[in-house]
Order: structure tokens, then sequence, then C-alpha cells
């Protein structure tokens, strides 16, 4: 029984509904049907009575005495099922049909209707020509509950198809309702997968309900959104934009100063600015670059290349970076696998991830990477032994600006938080699915996959 019960209470709304409103309709016609087989019944059981009454009456109207013998026409003896029969004053039998298993007797209860267990019985007395008569008209109940009982099982027969014309029509009903809601989960799941706050529900039709209403509540909520994000989008791109002029000034003035300074001191803390300036150059290029992806600005410049080789020639450098911090490098990179992308962005992609591996290495780690091209994807993979990232942080690395826990915040392992959600949106936009499975401290696996038919 519990699990009847957890069973319809995990069913969806309309589900539930459905089942509600066909049970509630179901009911109700039941009733009416119940009540109208009690109606039926007494009407037909009244309209058999009163048949009974008019039809002795009639009979004994058409009874005549003559030569001390009495007229009849034995036709009206046996009529409509109703059985007459004659006794004279001394209440003997004279002439007349009864019906079998009617009991006999002579306790006559004048111009009253009286019920046996098997039949009416309404008995009159009439005086013909001086001469006292009884007459006495009997009927079944069986024909009364005969066709109570056709009616009955006619109905019982009809009840499947009433309850499954009862689903349907709740069920079209329901559909028809939800249609409006259905409308707006799509709008509302659309806009999340796309990103896209643009898009408003805009349910056709005047109507004034409360569905009509939360749909215009949620446009209004999405219109606050979406000029949220732009004013957001617009600053971002505004500070970059204006960041990134100064800085550049600062990185070539501090290269410059450092070919002629000759004071230990000064050196290093030229080299100190320089590192920081370059930092802030690349988080503002980051931002720009994340700045128009969010903004659907179509940044992709696609041609065919040799992805092989793109992949391989970085490989190469960062393996020459990972030898001077004492890491083991190895790649594996199937041959002539063309992509038609963006390469520069490719790129960017592909040097975050090494430099994530590099970076969050323990020392004498490895790293692996391995390229290889399936029936309609290629397939890359990048592992290293580093510290990892824990089960709790592992969702979140995808938005931005996000660090992970204590162990990758120290001052060797700092970053920005921008590069995977880069990497994402790059991997994305072309199309493919980016993955990142970690265990702290045993080390990450990143893996991507590209379709070959773009």
């Amino acid at each position: 029984m519990s699990s009847v019960k957890n069973e319809i209470f995990s069913m969806g709304i309309k589900s539930k509904l459905t089942i509600l409103i066909s049970i509630s309709i179901f009911s109700l016609v039941f009733m009416f049907l119940t009540l109208l087989l009690i109606a039926g019944k007494e009407q037909k059981e009244t309209a058999i009575k009163n048949q009974l009454i008019a039809a002795i009456e009639e009979n004994a109207q058409k009874i005549r005495f003559r030569n001390n013998i009495f007229v009849f026409n034995p036709i009206y003896f046996l009529q409509d099922n109703i059985y007459t029969s004659l006794y004279d004053e001394e209440k003997e039998f004279i002439y007349g049909e009864i019906p079998e298993n009617f009991p006999f007797y002579t306790d006559f209860t004048i111009n009253t209707l009286k019920k046996t267990e098997h039949f009416y019985v309404y008995d009159i007395q009439k005086e013909v020509q001086g001469k006292k008569l009884f007459v006495r008209g009997v009927i079944s109940i069986a024909s009364a509950r005969q066709t109570f009982s056709i009616l009955f099982f006619t109905i019982l027969a009809f009840l499947p198809l009433i309850a499954l014309l009862t689903i349907v029509l709740a069920r079209v009903f329901i559909d028809k309702s939800f249609k409006p809601i259905e409308h707006i989960i799509a709008t509302a799941q659309e806009i999340q997968n796309k990103k896209n706050f643009s898009l408003r529900i805009g349910l056709p039709g005047k109507s004034h309900d409360e569905i009509h209403a939360l749909a215009q509540t949620f446009d209004t909520l999405f219109e606050a959104t979406e000029q949220a994000f732009i004013k957001e989008k617009q600053f971002t791109s505004n500070a970059s934009h204006e960041i990134r002029t100064p800085v550049s000034v600062i990185i070539a003035q501090c290269e410059l100063a450092l070919e002629t300074e000759q004071n230990k001191e000064n050196q290093k803390a030229l080299g100190t600015i320089l590192w920081n300036a370059k930092k802030i150059s690349q988080l503002t290029s980051q931002l720009l670059l994340l700045s128009k992806a969010e903004q659907n600005a179509d940044i992709l410049e696609r041609e065919k290349i040799n992805i092989s080789e793109l992949f391989e020639i970085i490989a190469e450098q960062q393996q020459e970076i990972a030898k001077e911090k004492g890491l083991d490098f190895s790649y594996s990179v199937e041959n002539s696998i063309f992509f038609h992308g963006d390469p520069a962005l490719l790129t960017s992609a592909l040097i975050n991830l090494f430099s994530n591996a590099i970076r969050y290495n323990k020392k004498h780690g490895k790293i692996n990477f391995s390229l290889s091209q399936g029936k309609n994807f290629i397939h890359a993979k990048i592992s290293d032994t580093g510290i990892g990232i824990s089960e709790q942080d592992l969702p979140k690395i995808w938005e931005r600006f996000y660090q992970a826990d204590k162990a990758r915040n120290k001052k060797e392992y700092i970053g920005f938080g921008l590069g995977l959600p880069l990497v994402k949106w790059i991997i994305e936009a072309h199309q493919g699915k980016i993955s990142i499975s970690s265990a702290l401290g045993k080390g990450t696996i990143a893996r991507f996959t590209l379709p070959k038919n773009i």
C-alpha cells in the first residue's frame, strides 16, 4: 500500500490532477446514475401500480349479468401481464387467470393495493344487476424488477466506457490548461540554457487569469535581469578597455627600465611590478573575451586547421615549461586530425588546461596529454598527479572568479578563477563538451570532445 502511495506522490501534477478530476467526475456520474436508477425503479413501480388499478377498474366495467349468468370477454382476463379473476359474493372463484405461484386466498381488501413477496394485488367490489362480484387483479413485481435489471446492467456495461471517456476528457482539459505553464517552463529553460535574457514568455491572448499574470511578472523580472546583465557586461568591457592601455604602458616601461637598471633592488622591484602588470593584462584580456562571449558576439574566426599539428606544438612548448618545474610531461597525438575552428581560441583553451596541470601539480609530478579521433568526435585528455580538487568544490569550478579550497589558493597556485570558465565557453562555442574529474590529493583529469562534422 505504501509503495502505491509513494508512486502516486511521485507522479507529475498533470497526472495527479487527471486522477483527481477523473475520480471526481466519475463519482458524480456514478451518483447521478444511481439516483436515476432509484428514481426509475420507483417510477416504474408506480406506473405498474397505476396500470394494475386502471386495468382492473376497466375490466370490471365490462362484466355483464344476463339470465343469471355473468357475461365477459375472456381476452381481458390476461392482458399486459395483468391477471384478472372473478369471485361471487360468497367469495367463490368463478372465472379468471391466476399467475403461477400466486397464493390463493379470499381475503379481499377492497380498493386497496396490497403487496406480497412477489406480486401486487388489487381488489374491487362490483355490483352487477343486484349481484355482488369481487374482481381481483394481480401483476408480478418481477416485471418491474426486470426492467430495472436491464437498465442497471446496461449502465454497468457502459461504466468502463464512461470511466475511459472521463479520463480522456480530464486529460484533454488539463493539457489545454497546462499549455501556458509549459510555455513558461520551456521559455525559462531556454533562457537558462542559452543564457539569453532577451527572450520573453509573451503568452498569446488577452486573458487576465492568474497564469497570464504570472507570465507577465516573469517577463518583467527577465527584463530587469537583462538590464542588470547588460550594465554589468558594459561595465566589465569598458573597465577592461580602460585598464588595458595603462597596463600595456606599465609593462613596456618596466621592460625598458629593466634593460638599463643596474641596481639589484630596483631590478627586483621592477620585476615584481612587471609580473603583476602581466597578470593584470592577462586578466583584462580574459574579461574582455568572456564579456564578448556573454554578449553572444560572434567572435569565432573559423578555418580548417590541422589540430594535430597545433596541439602538438602547444604540447612541446608546455613540456619545456613543465621540465623547468621538475615535472614529467608526456603526450601522444594522433596524426592528421583536421577540424574547422578558431585556432587562437583553441590554443588559449589548451594552454589554460596545461597551465592548471602545471600550476597545481606536486613536486616531481606527472602530466599526460593525448589526442585521438573517433568516428564522429575528436577526443582530448589531460591528466595530472597534482593536488586535485575536493568533491564539494568540483561543481563550482566553472563559475567566474571561483577559487577552490585553501590548498589551491597558496601563493604558488594563485589564479584569477577565469581560466576554466573561458575554456568551457571556447569548447562549447565549437559545439564540443568538456568535463573534469578529480580527487583531492590524487590529481585531476580534464576531457573534452569536438565534433568532426562542423
